[in-house]
C-alpha cells in the first residue's frame, strides 16, 4: 500500500501525518457499501485510540447508541469500534459469498441492510477530508 506524508500545523505544533492509501476493488454494490462500512469503523478506531477527540470524531460517536454520552456501556470506545470492526469483517465474509453469485444478489443486499441495523455507519471524516461524505453513498 502507498503511504504518503506531510506535516500540519496543529494547536500542539506541527506534526506528521501519515497517509495510507489503498483501493479495494470489488464486484457487488453491497460489498463495496460493507468495504466502506468497515473502512470508516477503522478510521474511527484509529482517531478514537490514537487521537485527542475533535469535533468530527465527537459527531460521529454521536451515531452509535453505545458510544454516546450517557450511554451505559462499560467497555471503551475503542473496544466498541473493535466489536464493530470483528462484525463487519465477518459480515464482508458472508456478502461477498452472496454477492459472487446472480442467484444469490439480492440476499447480499438483505445481508448488508441487516448489518446496517447492527452496526451504525458512523460517517467519520477527518478535519479538512477532501473526499465527499460516505452517508450520501450509505
Amino acid at each position: 500500500m502507498p503511504i504518503a506524508s506531510h506535516f500540519h500545523d496543529s494547536e500542539h505544533g506541527e506534526v506528521r501525518i501519515f497517509q495510507v492509501h489503498e483501493s479495494v476493488e470489488v464486484y457487488d454494490g453491497s460489498l463495496a457499501l460493507a468495504v466502506d462500512h468497515l473502512m470508516n469503523h477503522i478510521k474511527a478506531l484509529i482517531s478514537s485510540a490514537y487521537l485527542p477527540a475533535d469535533k468530527n470524531l465527537v459527531r460521529a460517536m454521536q451515531k452509535h447508541p453505545l458510544l454516546r454520552k450517557g450511554s451505559a456501556e462499560i467497555r471503551s470506545h475503542e473496544r466498541v469500534l473493535l466489536a464493530d470492526c470483528i462484525r463487519l469483517l465477518d459480515a464482508l465474509v458472508e456478502i461477498s459469498h452472496l454477492a459472487a453469485y446472480p442467484e444469490t444478489s439480492a440476499q447480499a443486499a438483505k445481508e448488508l441492510e441487516d448489518l446496517r441495523k447492527d452496526v451504525p455507519f458512523l460517517d467519520y471524516r477527518y478535519e479538512n477530508d477532501p473526499y465527499p461524505s460516505d452517508a450520501d453513498r450509505e
